[in-house]
């Protein structure tokens, strides 16, 4: 005796019978969609790693023509623009956050004793 095969609809559950009766507008639509994260494309990090591959290229595949060696060019001036950047944040504001916190803990103000202007009051 051969066996008999039934072929049955797919059985679909509650939750997508909804979804198909309930189409929804565009904005429910787009509030629906994943949180994506805001990507910030002009910070210093991203002209790091730019200038860096820049002159990496430039090192593996040494430039031919003109455009090649203005980019070469182009990435040591922004190589001494990131050793320039990172230099002041990582010395001169780390020493300027050290006296701030040394005359915190000596229990000074230390507004009154960092002067930060380009002319001294005296000179005004």
């Amino acid at each position: 005796m051969a066996s008999k095969t039934v072929l049955r609809p797919k059985r679909t559950t509650r939750s997508r019978r909804r979804a198909v009766r309930h189409r929804g507008t565009a904005a429910e639509a787009a509030s629906a969609r994943p949180n994506l994260p805001h990507w910030k494309w002009r910070t210093f990090p991203v002209f790091a790693a730019f200038v860096a591959g820049l002159l990496l290229d430039s090192m593996v595949n040494p430039p031919a023509s003109g455009l090649g060696t203005a980019l070469r060019v182009i990435g040591l001036l922004g190589a001494g623009y990131v050793l320039a950047h990172m230099i002041v944040v990582n010395v001169i504001v780390a020493g300027r956050i050290r006296a701030r916190d040394k005359a915190l803990a000596a229990g000074e103000d230390p507004d009154v004793e960092w002067v930060d202007e380009v002319v001294h009051p005296d000179e005004r």
